[in-house]
């Protein structure tokens, strides 16, 4: 752009800062401000939330399961972790046994699904609020919600009875039972965890069951993301009646949802800078009504269209810059300050989590600068070309 050019854009910005049409140029930047501003935030908390909850996923399950179909036990399980050891790319695996059992004490009572395993998931070891979390012989590792809901902390006992263990007796059906000692309480931040699940050692489990064997192995990664690729290879070692079940496939469906609804977010909070741009040509428009006279000089001095039009399209764009910038700036020091601070919450028996997890992405900051940009210079094309389009005759004799 010309030094002249720019002159004149700077001259028909302060024109624009007086009278109403610096009403209408202040909504214009609050439009794009706000809308830009949000999208980065919401944006941000989605990845984020979608990021925390993959994590925590991956913390707690298992990143392969092998089972046999039907849910048949598996009571050969020491071979079968030998040759899973072997397969590249698995960091460890360990034999499981999962049980839905009742659990009471005193007067309370309810249904949780018992695990029972060698080791720890790695979040659950490391996030203890009462007792020191190791497996001994007949003990257990409790959520704190359930430890709340059962009045329970470490030192008690628990009693676990299995439906599917009844047995006949002279005195009707009894179901079998075992008492645990709480030796911790944990909290692995997601609430369905930590009011679902009770983790024993797999000896204690294996007397509660009903039967020999395990549920089934579980394997633990170098890289979770390669799950689909081992699990192909481990399919392919076993064979029939083995199968295996990634943690992606576990999740396909929330991930699916929260993918689906960044997406529909993204579109509907697009929508505000698009109404905001309509802003931008309303200012354009009522300005090039006002330089109409100016405007016919331009053109009868030797100003080219081009010129004219790529005055008007500056302006606009100036201002969107302004807006979209500001916006960007505010949304992306918001989401930290909400990422360090924690000043929302959320009920963890809704959203899995308890709190707004924040992660700014910056390519969906780019993302989100370049549409607004964009939308922007879109807008500023209608009043621009038709300033362009103004014959000096006219333009000279508006009056």
């Amino acid at each position: 752009m010309r030094r002249e050019e720019k002159f004149i854009v700077k001259q028909y910005l302060k024109a624009a800062r007086r009278g109403f049409l610096s009403f209408l140029l202040f909504f214009s930047f609050l439009g794009i401000f706000i809308g830009v501003a949000a999208l980065i935030i919401v944006i941000s908390v989605m990845t984020g939330f979608q990021n925390e909850l993959k994590d925590r996923i991956i913390g707690l399950s298992p990143h392969i399961m092998v089972t046999k179909f039907f849910d048949y036990p598996i009571e050969e399980y020491d071979s079968i972790l030998q040759i899973v050891d072997s397969i590249n790319g698995v960091e460890e695996a360990q034999p499981y046994i999962l049980t839905k059992t009742i659990v009471v004490k005193g007067d309370y009572t309810d249904g949780v699904v018992l695990k029972g395993v060698r080791k720890l998931p790695e979040i659950i070891d490391t996030s203890f609020t009462m007792g020191d979390g190791l497996l001994k012989d007949k003990t257990c590792i409790i959520g704190v919600n359930l430890a709340a809901m059962m009045r329970a902390k470490p030192g008690d006992t628990l009693r676990f009875y299995v439906p599917n263990s009844a047995r006949k007796t002279p005195f009707g059906m009894v179901l079998k039972s075992i008492d645990l000692v709480v030796e911790g309480v944990f909290d692995a931040g997601m609430y369905d965890y930590n009011t679902s699940f009770i983790f024993t050692p797999l000896q204690d489990a294996e007397k509660i069951q009903g039967h020999a064997g395990v549920s089934g192995i579980e394997i633990k990664l170098k890289n979770p993301e390669k799950a689909p690729y081992v699990a192909k290879l481990i399919d392919k070692k076993l064979g029939y009646p083995f199968t295996t079940t990634t943690w992606i496939d576990m999740n396909k469906s929330l991930f699916y949802a929260l993918r689906l609804e960044k997406i529909t977010l993204f579109i509907v909070l697009s929508l505000i800078v698009v109404v905001a741009s309509f802003g931008i040509i309303t200012t354009l428009m009522m300005l090039v009504l006002e330089k109409t006279q100016e405007i016919g000089i331009l053109l009868a001095i030797g100003y080219k269209r081009s010129q004219i039009r790529r005055i008007f399209v500056s302006i606009g764009f100036i201002i969107g810059s302004v807006g979209v910038t500001t916006g960007a700036l505010f949304g992306v020091v918001f989401s930290y300050l909400l990422k360090k601070y924690q000043f929302v919450h959320m009920p963890a028996d809704v959203y899995f989590i308890d709190h707004v997890a924040v992660r700014v992405n910056p390519r969906d900051v780019l993302i989100t600068v370049v549409f607004a940009l964009l939308i922007t210079y879109l807008a500023t094309i209608i009043p621009a070309t038709r300033a362009s389009k103004l014959e000096p005759v006219d333009a000279l004799h508006y009056e």
